[in-house]
C-alpha cells in the first residue's frame, strides 16, 4: 500500500525543499583548522489538509526512532496526523537501547534505526522481518561549550592531555560512528596515529544517546562533544561552537526504517502508510532539520 503524495502538499514544500536542499548540496568541509559556528536559522513548514487523503481516523500506532529524529519525526507525526487522522505515539532513545527493548517485548509498530547494524541484529531476534527502506542520512560534527575553557580550536585540540570529552557508547550508532571517525584520523599524518587512543583517553562520559552527548556540552559539563550535525538546533547554537569534520574522515550515518513483526494487526495499514509518508512527504521535514537525503 502506497500513500499518496497530495499536490497539497507538494505546493506549500516545494519552495521549503528548495531551500533545505540548497544548504546540503553546497556545503562544503575544511580540516577544521579553527572552530566556527553555524547559527543558519532553520525554516518551518506548515501544511493544508490535502483536498484527497487516507483516512486512518481512529488508527494508532507506536514508532520507536532513534533520538537524533526527534525534532524531524515529531514534525512528520504532525504532518501525518494532519493527512490521514492516524495518531502517532513515539518512543526516541538510543537505536540499542530501542533494538532490546523491542526485545524484551515492547510494543511498536514501526523501528527507525540510526544505522543498519541495529536493524540488521532486529531482523536476527526476529523483531522485524526484512533489513529496512533508508529514508535518511546524517554527518558527525564536534561541538564545544561557547565557553571553551579547555581552549580547543583545532580536532586535534581533543587529544590533548586533560580534555574532557563526551561521547555515546559504542553500541549506539553515533558512538560508532565517532570511533570510525578517530580511527580514519590516526592514519592521517596531521593527527598522528596515537590521536585515536589519545582521544579515547579523554572520554570522561559515554552516554547512551546523542542528546545526552549534545546536553553535557550545552551543560559545559565536559570540554566536547561528537554528535550528529542535525542535533545541532537553533536552541544549542546559542550554547555552544561547531567544528566541522572533513569529509575526508567524516563517516556518514544511514538510517532505515521498517515494521515491527509484532506490530498491531489492526494498525499495519497505517504503519506502512507512515513508513511511506516518511519515504515520500516526509523528506522535506528531514531535510529542513538538516539530515541528507537518503540517495545523495
Amino acid at each position: 500500500m502506497r500513500l499518496r503524495t497530495c499536490l497539497g502538499l507538494f505546493f506549500a514544500f516545494s519552495m521549503l525543499f528548495a531551500v533545505a536542499c540548497g544548504d546540503d548540496d553546497n556545503a562544503t568541509t575544511t580540516p577544521a583548522a579553527t572552530a566556527t559556528a553555524q547559527v543558519t536559522a532553520k525554516p518551518t513548514a506548515t501544511i493544508a489538509p490535502p483536498p484527497e487523503q487516507l483516512d486512518l481516523t481512529g488508527q494508532s500506532i507506536t514508532v520507536f526512532a532513534a533520538s537524533s529524529l526527534t525534532a524531524a519525526f515529531t514534525d512528520i507525526g504532525d504532518a501525518f496526523k494532519q493527512s490521514t487522522g492516524a495518531d502517532v505515539t513515539f518512543n526516541f532513545g538510543g537505536s540499542s537501547d530501542l533494538r532490546a527493548q523491542l526485545e524484551q517485548g515492547a510494543a511498536a509498530d514501526v523501528f527507525a534505526s540510526a544505522d543498519t547494524t541495529q536493524l540488521g541484529l532486529a531482523k536476527m531476534s526476529g523483531i522485524v522481518g526484512d533489513d529496512g527502506q533508508i529514508f535518511a542520512r546524517n554527518r558527525l560534527v564536534v561541538i564545544i561549550p561557547k565557553a571553551n575553557s579547555a581552549g580547543i580550536a583545532t580536532l586535534q585540540d581533543l587529544a590533548k592531555s586533560g580534555v574532557k570529552i563526551a561521547m555515546a557508547n559504542e553500541t549506539v550508532p553515533v558512538g560508532k560512528y565517532g570511533r570510525q571517525f578517530l580511527d580514519k584520523a590516526k592514519a592521517d599524518a596531521t593527527f598522528g596515529s596515537t590521536y585515536e587512543d589519545n582521544v579515547l583517553g579523554n572520554v570522561v562520559t559515554e552516554a547512551t544517546n546523542v542528546k545526552e552527548v549534545a546536553s553535557a556540552v550545552q551543560l559545559d559539563e565536559v570540554d566536547a562533544g561528537i554528535v550528529y550535525k542535525t542535533d545541532v538546533t537553533d536552541e544549542l547554537t546559542a550554547d555552544v561552537t561547531v567544528i566541522d569534520i572533513p569529509d575526508s574522515l567524516n563517516v556518514i550515518a544511514t538510517y532505515p526504517i521498517t515494521l515491527t513483526t509484532d506490530g498491531s494487526a489492526a494498525n499495519e495499514e497505517a504503519a506502512q502508510a507512515f513508513i511511506e509518508f516518511v519515504l515520500v512527504d516526509g523528506q522535506t521535514f528531514l531535510q529542513i532539520h538538516g539530515f541528507l537525503p537518503a540517495g545523495s
